[in-house]
């Protein structure tokens, strides 16, 4: 007996169109309601993937101070007054940073399109991580410009660069969900989040303050911290500029899969495939 389908295409959220004109709606607390929700509901399949990114770039961040310091620890000496704080040691912490937010760029976008994935509710799993490598070259690129005006916008005034981070956070998902330009992505996410400026300040502070407390508990606290993060991104992308989802019931084996309209079904039941 032949396998009948039907395919139902999906649009949940918001478009670029409105995000663009500021007609979305981006509720604060909703927000961080809906991401903490979802945080909690997914917490054990997407630690792992958040983990590893965070132990990535732990990694790269101590391979560079390596190779530019000779040791990590002359950093730390430097910081309790054991060894004099130079130039170029500040120069080696700036490049070794920007090296390892560069170089963890496609495995950011995977967990961002995790948390995306949570937001239109569909199931992740820690090897989605992955997923971004398909992007790697335009995140890779997108990264290194943000990473780069934030670091112009801090020498101009430090708390400058928070709002720079703000202003291009949706720019890795935009590329990989609207497949975006580098420079487009960037152009999109920066008018896009000014038009509600105020309401992404207060969630981005939300945000800060959960990090400040994973630095109060040594770290602790990262476990939630990171997993929320994404969980946050992936919430305010949906209202900003909605997801397109491809339905595909298969009436002999009732089985739904569901996908990003641009790409192939994914095989996994209720998984979303970016």
């Amino acid at each position: 007996m032949s396998q009948q389908e039907y395919n139902n295409a999906l649009h949940i959220g918001g478009s670029v169109e409105t995000a663009l004109n500021g007609r979305y709606r981006l509720d604060p607390f909703e927000i961080i309601k809906e991401a903490f929700s979802q945080t909690f509901k997914h917490f054990w399949s997407f630690l792992p993937a958040t983990l590893c990114l965070f132990a990535t770039q732990i990694g790269i961040l101590m391979l560079m101070l390596t190779l530019l310091l000779g040791a990590p620890s002359h950093l730390f000496e430097a910081l309790v007054g054991q060894r004099e704080l130079t130039t170029d040691m500040i120069s080696s912490v700036w490049l070794a940073n920007f090296t390892s937010e560069v170089l963890i760029a496609p495995l950011y976008a995977g967990a961002s399109l995790m948390g995306l994935s949570h937001a239109i509710g569909f199931r992740s799993k820690p090897r989605h991580l992955l997923k971004g490598l398909v992007f790697a070259l335009p995140v890779t690129v997108v990264i290194c410009l943000s990473v780069t005006l934030q670091s112009v916008a801090s020498m101009i005034f430090p708390l400058l660069s928070l709002y720079v981070a703000m202003a291009f956070s949706m720019s890795p998902l935009l590329i990989c969900e609207k497949r975006l330009t580098p420079v487009k992505a960037l152009t999109v996410s920066f008018r896009a989040v000014n038009k509600k400026l105020f309401q992404m300040a207060t969630i981005y502070a939300v945000v800060g303050v959960l990090f400040l407390i994973s630095f109060a508990t040594a770290g602790f606290a990262l476990v939630w911290a990171l997993p929320f993060l994404f969980n946050v991104k992936g919430v305010i992308y949906r209202e900003m500029f909605g997801v397109g989802v491809e339905v595909t019931v298969s009436q002999n084996e009732n089985e739904e899969r569901a996908s990003n309209s641009t790409t192939p079904s994914s095989s996994d039941q209720d998984t979303f495939d970016a």
